[in-house]
């Protein structure tokens, strides 16, 4: 039997004294213990664990001198267990059960789950995707909690330590060498502006018109890029930044109410262009799309639950963004 003390609910492997010959035996001697408890016969024994009866027998020599039994005796009737072989019958199995869960979870099942989750997005994918996805996910989970937290730039680079099962992100943002991702899709850059905005009944506006208002910038935090004025070259110096917030869902309304313009990803103010009176163009200029993307650390690459809300997300991003991958 295995003895050893525990502490703070963990047993300390080093209090555990185990006999030499006990400790080469393996997870295939204890299953073959097993067998021959339930089959009192080594040939069946041997065919279930696929192995030659000589071997069967040779692992049966091991198991008597491990345990210091005979653990079976011949009778005219056949192998008779030991008592002691009979007592060693249910922890054994117990064992070997314990180490099949570890390997082989059980399947997560949505509808059944309490768990909380940990989603991580920018402030653009939470205000474009949080809700669709919340739907599903209450939908699928009604008693499950999913936590939503903000990533920055750099925020990942800074704490990766801190746990999460998926992160919503784009190509602006740094990723730890530990998280795996998925390109999603891309949203091309638009500019957007009020209703009655001088400019709103062109067709097309130029790189002077553009320049000649006022902007509004998003900060994402965590560095000075400005995302979209790559394309401008020189000219984006010219380009003044009249209102900065860190929030999509200000920037989009305060534009409806002034004359200030606004470049961004075009998903977010499509889907409240009607409540704040937008209009929406293309830019003046080439400028690269937006890659979007799902991203998750490797230590939950295999989690079944980890892996339903990746799936989840991944969905409901494709079903809404303008240019979807795969």
């Amino acid at each position: 039997m295995l003895s050893g003390n525990i502490c703070a609910g963990r047993i300390r492997v080093s209090s555990i004294k185990l006999p030499g010959l006990f400790q080469q035996l393996d997870i295939k001697s204890l299953t073959g213990l097993l067998y021959l408890l339930e089959e009192r016969n080594v040939g069946r024994a041997a065919d279930r664990l696929f192995i030659s009866q000589s071997a069967m027998s040779r692992m049966l020599i091991r198991l008597r001198e491990a345990f210091d039994d005979p653990l079976f005796v011949r009778t005219a009737r056949g192998m008779i267990p030991t008592a002691k072989a009979v007592a060693l019958e249910n922890p054994v199995r117990q064992m070997l059960e314990q180490l099949a869960g570890l390997v082989s979870a059980p399947p997560f099942v949505p509808h059944l789950s309490d768990r909380t989750f940990r989603l991580q997005t920018t402030h653009y994918q939470a205000q474009a995707y949080g809700p669709s996805i919340a739907e599903r996910f209450y939908q699928q989970a009604p008693n499950a909690s999913l936590d939503t937290t903000t990533v920055t730039e750099s925020s990942l680079l800074e704490d990766s330590a801190q746990a999460c099962d998926v992160v919503l992100c784009s190509n602006f943002i740094q990723l730890p060498h530990q998280f795996e991702r998925r390109l999603l899709g891309r949203e091309k850059y638009v500019l957007i502006m009020a209703r009655d905005h001088p400019l709103a009944e062109q067709d097309e506006v130029s790189v002077a018109e553009y320049l000649s208002f006022s902007h509004v910038l998003v900060s994402l935090g965590g560095g000075a890029k400005v995302l979209g004025n790559e394309a401008l070259g020189k000219l984006a110096r010219e380009k003044r930044f009249a209102l900065r917030t860190p929030y999509f869902m200000a920037a989009l309304e305060a534009v409806g109410r002034t004359q200030l313009l606004f470049s961004s990803s075009g998903l977010l103010a499509s889907q409240y262009a009607q409540r704040f009176g937008l209009t929406i163009k293309p830019l003046p200029f080439e400028s690269n799309d937006t890659e979007y993307f799902l991203a998750w650390p490797k230590t939950v690459d295999q989690d079944p639950g980890s892996l339903w809300l990746r799936t989840l997300c991944s969905q409901v991003v494709k079903e809404l963004i303008p240019f979807p991958v795969g």
